[in-house]
């Protein structure tokens, strides 16, 4: 018996005329959910990376700052305010000095504030600062 080996039963033979509209149009359905996915996470990916180096650089202004103050000793009752210059553009800190039940004590409320779009973030410190120079 001499004969040809067929791989396609002739039930199974493949139409010439290609995909049909409907299967393209559910295959680009298909890839623009999967890109829309995508840019979402790249989109939330870069909000947390500017929120993330946003709050790094107040956290070290905020250490900068306290430190500062800290440095010049016992600190003076009262608030003041300014900004870190041109070198952190957006960022700015206050300051409230109070008293404590202690007269060699006070308390260092320092706030590091910058804007984010239109919301106002801010990292907030509290430090105690107490009187070296006893009388």
């Amino acid at each position: 018996m001499t004969g040809t080996l067929s791989l396609w039963r002739k039930d199974e033979v493949v139409s010439p005329q290609g995909f049909t509209i409907m299967e393209v149009l559910i295959s680009l359905a298909i890839i623009a959910i999967v890109l829309i996915t995508c840019l979402r996470a790249q989109n939330q990916s870069i909000q947390v990376y500017n929120l993330s180096r946003d709050m790094t650089i107040a956290t070290i202004l905020a250490r900068q700052k306290m430190g500062e103050i800290e440095a010049t000793g016992f600190p003076e009752l009262g608030e003041e305010e300014g900004d870190f210059g041109e070198q952190f553009p957006g960022f700015a800190w206050k300051q409230a000095v109070s008293m404590t039940s202690f007269e060699e004590a006070r308390r260092v409320d320092l706030s590091i504030i910058w804007k984010d779009g239109i919301r106002e973030k801010r990292v907030d410190v509290v430090a105690y600062i107490t009187n070296t120079k006893i009388e």
